[in-house]
């Protein structure tokens, strides 16, 4: 039996990332140490961040865990991430650095 054959294919077009409001429930941390106006919110609500974020254990999981997922392991107070995200909105930042 052959193979099929199939046509050329189109050339690839890698995605593109569009900017969205950043926010501590969809964000990832990688997007907060990404984006400097964002960390240094951060970094003013909730001051010791980069302690839990350097531990070895944590890092292959920046990318995909988000400051909000770390409240029910009573890393972060929620509180804290309320006003983050206040100061996130009224600064209109985005992901991707876009303003």
């Amino acid at each position: 039996m052959d193979a099929p054959l199939y046509l050329p294919s189109q050339g690839y077009v890698p995605p593109v990332r569009v900017p969205e409001p950043m926010s501590t429930r969809t964000s990832s941390f990688l997007d907060f140490l990404e984006t400097p106006e964002a960390k240094a919110i951060l970094a003013s609500e909730i001051p010791n961040y980069q302690q839990m974020i350097s531990n070895p254990q944590m890092q292959p999981h920046l990318g995909n865990m988000t400051p909000r997922d770390l409240v029910q392991f009573g890393a972060f107070k929620a509180d804290a991430l309320d006003r983050v995200d206040a100061r996130l909105k009224a600064a209109n930042i985005k992901t991707g650095g876009g303003q």
